[in-house]
């Protein structure tokens, strides 16, 4: 066990990408083996504050006392077999994505952060440009090795429900809580997942570090894509883009079956001309479209039919890029990943808190949602990007300051406002990034009091003591 207590080295575990206020806490703990972690758990009485890599942007890794206690040492990639790998939790996304390379399998959910830990995706139900085919983290997670703040160990199994008790290492057993609360069936990362027939594992993903300690999990692959088609669409007007988004969610076959559906509004593309000039200059937004192409696919096939597709919805396909290569396809994957960079580069350097929504609704409402975005957003005089997932209907919309001031109380009631509407159609406040110490209020406006007494029932069960977290999520 490695144990700091001076001030200049716990500095380094007091922030995560939110740029959310340092916080403080009287050691951080960083166990080398889960022997270690057991017998620190056994002795402590100190609140603990879970860290990963610091990549999350909810401020679920800033302490507010107590310890901080680090999984960086969790880091050894397993072998390969049976179609899944074994990974600890500070494994990076991008060495697991390195390992896999040449293998015949790939790991689908891939968010924005590839210098993420798998445990921290875990913990936030992390999924990135592929879901809308490919699903989530917890579509992969098989096994995960979970620790309570007790030092109780369980080896949760996929298949293992909230009907039978939770077997520990110790001979004793949990058995889920009564509650009534059901999970949206949107993308969904707010609070703590439920649905009547969940599996335990499910619990603990996507429960912010608030649960349990998680050290290693095994995960599912799936074969690698030999190639993809991929292309990037510019638009003269925003709604031409939403249009075919619709056509595109319409047409699904076999041919068209898209694993990625990316946005970007003009404002994302003022930033990204910065960086890459020959976009169209004209472009109000864009689409990132890529599908997966294996060995028994007619690739030939797929790709005239994108191009008969977008030519009778009027896609401009003479300013639109197509790749040609696998180095084009690793341009347009830069092309996307540079945005938010460029965004958090921003922020750090102006010394804003992130203030970014996480929203998402169910399809039935896409066109309505981007709407009412777009009417919202124009009605204000602070800045805005708008990007993301829209196959998902769920953009990033990254609300900035126009002038010298902080513009927070404008940023703020227009926040509650699409907060406001998005609930009224049973969507949520966080698709992916979890709530971590920023978005709690809205949690409770989401979820009702009701619900989130629910989700204490849970946490009194697996944490007692409420050791794990604190100001997270409650």
């Amino acid at each position: 066990m490695i144990l700091k207590t001076a001030p200049t080295e716990i500095s380094a575990y007091l922030k995560d990408a939110s740029n959310y206020a340092e916080g403080h806490a009287t050691a951080v703990a960083i166990p080398e083996s889960e022997d270690d972690l057991r017998e620190f758990l056994k002795t402590n009485e100190e609140p603990i504050t879970i860290s990963g890599a610091g990549t999350g942007l909810t401020a679920g890794r800033t302490p507010l006392g107590g310890a901080v206690l680090s999984v960086e040492k969790f880091d050894r990639i397993g072998e390969l077999a049976d179609a899944c790998i074994e990974v600890g939790a500070a494994v990076r996304l991008k060495d697991l994505q390195t390992r896999l390379k040449g293998s015949g399998y790939f790991y689908p959910p891939n968010p924005t952060e590839a210098l993420s830990f798998l445990g921290g995706n875990f913990a936030t139900n992390a999924s990135g440009s592929r879901s809308y085919k490919f699903g989530v983290t917890r579509d992969y997670v098989k096994e995960a090795h979970v620790f309570l703040a007790d030092g109780r160990h369980a080896l949760l199994k996929r298949g293992e429900t909230i009907a039978e008790p939770l077997s520990l290492d110790d001979g004793s057993c949990i058995t889920f809580p009564k509650v009534s609360y059901i999970s949206p069936k949107c993308k969904n990362a707010a609070g703590y997942y439920m649905q009547a027939d969940m599996d335990w594992l499910d619990i603990f993903i996507g429960s912010g570090g608030t649960l349990g300690i998680t050290t290693r999990m095994k995960l599912q692959l799936r074969p690698e894509p030999v190639d993809f088609f991929s292309a990037i669409l510019f638009f003269e007007d925003e709604e031409s883009s939403w249009e075919l988004v619709n056509a595109i969610k319409a047409q699904q076959n076999e041919l068209i079956s898209p694993c990625s559906l990316e946005y970007f509004d003009c404002n994302s593309l003022k930033r990204l001309k910065t960086k890459y000039e020959n976009t169209p200059p004209t472009a109000q937004a864009a689409l990132f479209v890529e599908q997966d192409l294996y060995k028994d696919t007619n690739s030939d096939a797929i790709t005239e039919a994108w191009v008969e597709f977008l030519d009778e919805n009027r896609v401009d396909l003479e300013s639109s890029w197509f790749a040609q290569s696998n180095r084009d396809v690793d341009r347009f994957h830069e092309f996307r990943h540079t945005l938010p960079q460029l965004l958090n580069e921003e922020i750090s350097r102006k010394g804003w808190v992130k203030m970014g929504t996480d929203l998402a609704t169910s399809d039935q409402h896409f066109l309505e949602l981007m709407n009412f975005y777009k009417r919202s957003l124009s009605q204000q005089t602070i800045d805005f990007v708008m990007f993301g997932h829209i196959g998902d209907n769920h953009l990033h919309i990254n609300l900035f300051p126009k002038s010298g001031g902080s513009q927070k109380e404008e940023i703020m009631t227009l926040y509650h406002s699409l907060v406001d509407q998005v609930l009224e159609w049973d969507g949520t406040i966080s698709a992916e990034h979890g709530i971590g110490k920023l978005k709690k209020e809205f949690l409770r406006q989401m979820v009702g009091d009701a619900g989130l007494a629910d989700m204490r029932k849970v946490k009194a069960e697996l944490d007692p003591k409420g050791l794990l977290g604190q100001g997270a999520i409650f």
